[in-house]
């Protein structure tokens, strides 16, 4: 029997419950041992699912077509544009923004349309534990087996009427959901790819477009996936293996593989009675404490649970009791669905059942790891779990709070809109309906959504306990690692998604700056880990693996005026450093190609700053963005070959035959150079340095098995840069040309004095 104490908070109760206080247990281990038990948790979720590793070969093979382009109409558009594990598995956006996309790479706030319209009308669920719904996908849950007791019954999809299995939908939830986002036109279709025509035509090419063959083959300027394939589907054909039921089996394999389940809370529920702080152990009694119904011999408590547990609910945290979806009147942003009549609206389950019981009804996603799945509800409303917690607890309240005040421009998606304010028209209308049904049934006696009036400490007690479901993996880059492609995997057809933010740096794990400083001085940073600090100056050290790799520093949010220094031996300050950032305020960013070896970064402000998110992250400088390699014009049809020269920026010249050198100047500090070879017979090799550069004397190097080099240098120091062309002997008609890109994303075409190629120290400057 629980034993409980009176706190001092009242609450405020419905028709069917007298005015009582809140009960807190005397003994809150005990307590939720009974609770536990109650509910039948076992603090292992994946009990009874069989879930691959992450080093599974279909796993793999899942990940690459997760993060590649070519899966769209228009190649511009991954699954992980929308789903990527460093945004808690989702977009972190209120609203996705799949196709028609500024800068396709972009993820995150700074992804927009090119048109500045939304297209997609509900938040991208996290694909993190996707595997523990048993019951249906998608928000209207418009995926879903047609009776998931017995699942053997089959699945129903939207290419069937509601109620019927569709027979092409596959084995599981996931591979069935796999099928959807391709065929949308917002999501991955695109709006003019293959426009009318039926679905399984469009899963088809696209099929065929991986597989090479049919109709779309050529269609990838580079495809190696047929091998790919053949190592988990047999050496067939590519039309035998590279099927789009076999795209979707292995999709669904590298979501199943994410078992982020190893939290705190689950260490608790296992025995570990020090897992919880005491703040989280209040919040689960108040999640999980709901009295046995009178069949198992309880009776109405006089006073309303938060009723948590009712449709979050066993070791998942999501429905598995009634109906799996839910009218919670959450503020209706967006484009709304299109309805004739009713464009701006989302009818929600209704959509798929057509039954008004169902309008405005959601279905009811997993609580694991929600402390990184922002931002929440169908529109993607609330930010924080704070205000999540401030819904449920007073709806009216914070809906008039968020319509009348526009609050959906306060989020990072929006904010920045000029017209932010007019965005959304309809907003009280449609969120007013769902309210008033609701109202309605609170008035008929119905529970849910009743005004609970919780105290300042016992809603922040529920926010820790949900935070006691993050499995601290899903906060790791260097744990959330085997969920993205690596160099020595592979990029079959050079669409790989390489996803940068809002900055132009590659996307980091980003770091919550209010709850303190993370990083040490003096210590390493981890790539793709965002860390915070405070003070005047703060040194680092990166490790890098690869030689030819650009290396990123960044810094954003908090206050100051800090400025970043980079030096490749020691420490770096203003007086030695060989490269500093550029940018305005806080926002920061350092670019510096640089070889394998520890590089070291200083952030320094004299006036000190605050709560600053700094950053490391690594790309290949040999890696030139696009499926397509940048053409340029083939300088040997009319120009005479060189084998000496000053370069222009943006000119291309021909080479001679065997080596050529080449140099041009660097007048900007912070500048890029992009250095391309196109044309020609033989093979030719890239060498550069600020010196005169041979085959075993170089700086940084592109080697490929042709002419068509690529190297991307940044932030040379100003002065001369060298630039050498080696031949095998039997190269000719080989064209080079150098893009000099400065700071302000200026190019340079500006002749400058030769140097002297005998001797360096005899330039100019």
């Amino acid at each position: 029997m629980i034993k409980v104490k009176t706190s001092a908070f009242a609450l405020l109760m419905g028709s069917a419950f007298s005015t009582c206080a809140l009960p807190i247990p005397d003994d809150l281990d005990q307590a939720l041992t009974e609770l536990i038990i109650q509910h039948g948790l076992t603090g292992k979720p994946a009990n009874g699912f069989d879930l691959p590793g992450v080093d599974d070969p279909e796993v793999k093979l899942g990940k690459l077509l997760f993060f590649t382009k070519a899966l769209s109409g228009d190649k511009q558009v991954a699954c992980a544009s929308c789903h990527h594990p460093y945004l808690g598995g989702g977009d972190g956006l209120s609203l996705p923004v799949g196709t028609l996309a500024q800068d396709p790479d972009i993820l995150g706030p700074g992804r927009k349309t090119t048109t500045g319209q939304f297209y997609v009308p509900r938040n991208s669920p996290s694909i993190f534990n996707a595997w523990v719904h048993k019951r249906s996908l998608f928000r209207d849950a418009r995926v879903e087996f047609l009776d998931w007791l017995n699942p053997e019954q089959g699945i129903s999809t939207p290419d069937v009427p509601y109620g019927e299995a569709d027979p092409n939908a596959g084995d599981s939830l996931l591979a069935a959901q796999a099928r959807f986002p391709v065929i949308t036109p917002s999501e991955m279709q695109g709006f003019e790819f293959m426009k009318g025509a039926p679905n399984d035509a469009v899963r088809a090419h696209l099929a065929a477009r991986i597989g090479n063959y049919g109709n779309a083959q050529g269609e990838l300027f580079r495809n190696q996936w047929r091998d790919y394939f053949a190592a988990v589907y047999g050496d067939k054909s590519a039309e035998e293996i590279v099927t789009f039921d076999n795209i979707t089996r292995a999709l669904a394999a590298y979501q199943q593989s994410m078992n982020m389940t190893d939290n705190p809370w689950n260490r608790y529920v296992q025995g570990d009675k020090t897992a919880l702080t005491t703040s989280q152990k209040r919040g689960a009694f108040l999640y999980l404490y709901m009295p046995p119904p009178p069949s198992d011999g309880g009776s109405e408590p006089d006073f309303l649970p938060t009723q948590c547990i009712g449709c979050h609910n066993t070791d998942s945290f999501s429905q598995t009791k009634g109906t799996n979806y839910h009218r919670l009147a959450f503020p209706q942003i967006g484009p709304g669905i299109g309805e004739a009549g009713d464009e701006s609206n989302d009818r929600g389950r209704t959509l798929r059942n057509q039954n008004l019981a169902d309008i405005y009804s959601f279905r009811s996603t997993t609580l694991l790891n929600v402390e990184v799945t922002g931002p929440y509800g169908h529109a993607g409303n609330y930010d924080t779990l704070e205000e999540v917690i401030e819904h449920y607890d007073d709806y009216h309240a914070i809906l008039d709070d968020y319509i009348d005040n526009q609050g959906w421009c306060k989020q990072p998606q929006f904010k920045d809109i000029k017209n932010c304010v007019d965005l959304f028209p309809d907003t009280r209308q449609h969120t007013d309906a769902a309210a008033k049904i609701i109202d309605d049934e609170i008035a008929d006696g119905a529970p849910v959504l009743r005004k609970l009036e919780l105290s300042t400490q016992e809603k922040a007690d529920l926010v820790n306990f949900m935070k006691a479901l993050t499995d601290p993996c899903v906060k790791q880059a260097d744990c959330l690692a085997a969920w993205l492609p690596q160099p020595h995997e592979g990029d079959p057809d050079g669409l790989q998604l390489y996803a940068k933010n809002y900055q132009g740096v590659p996307l980091y794990l980003p770091a919550d700056c209010a709850q303190g400083d993370t990083a040490v001085t003096g210590s390493r940073l981890m790539l793709d880990q965002g860390e915070c600090i405070s003070g005047k100056a703060h040194y680092f050290y990166v490790d890098v693996a690869q030689d030819n790799t650009t290396l990123y520093f960044s810094s954003r949010s908090g206050k100051g005026q800090p400025r970043l220094f980079y030096n490749a031996y020691q420490w770096a300050d203003p007086q030695n450093a060989q490269a500093t950032s550029h940018g305005t305020g806080t926002e920061q960013v350092l670019k510096v190609t640089v070889n394998r070896g520890r590089h070291f970064v200083s952030v320094l402000d004299p006036n000190g700053y605050q709560g600053l998110s700094v950053a490391a992250g690594v790309d290949s400088a040999l890696r030139e963005p696009g499926e397509l390699p940048r053409d340029i014009v083939n300088a040997c049809i009319e120009g005479l070959p060189s084998g000496y020269t000053e370069l222009l920026s943006g000119k291309a010249q021909c080479a001679a035959p065997g080596d050529s050198y080449f140099f041009i100047k660097v007048k900007e500090p912070g500048s890029t150079l992009e250095v391309r070879t196109r044309h020609g017979v033989g093979n030719s090799d890239l060498f550069a340095g600020s010196f005169w550069p041979s085959r075993d004397m170089y700086t940084f190097a592109s080697r490929r098995a042709d002419n068509s080099e690529f190297l991307k240098i940044d932030s040379p120091a100003p002065g001369w840069y060298y630039i050498l062309v080696s031949g095998d002997g039997q190269n000719e008609g080989v064209s080079i040309q150098v893009d000099v890109i400065e700071a302000d994303g200026a190019s340079r075409t500006k002749r400058n004095r030769k140097p002297n190629r005998a001797n360096n120290a005899t330039l100019p400057n």
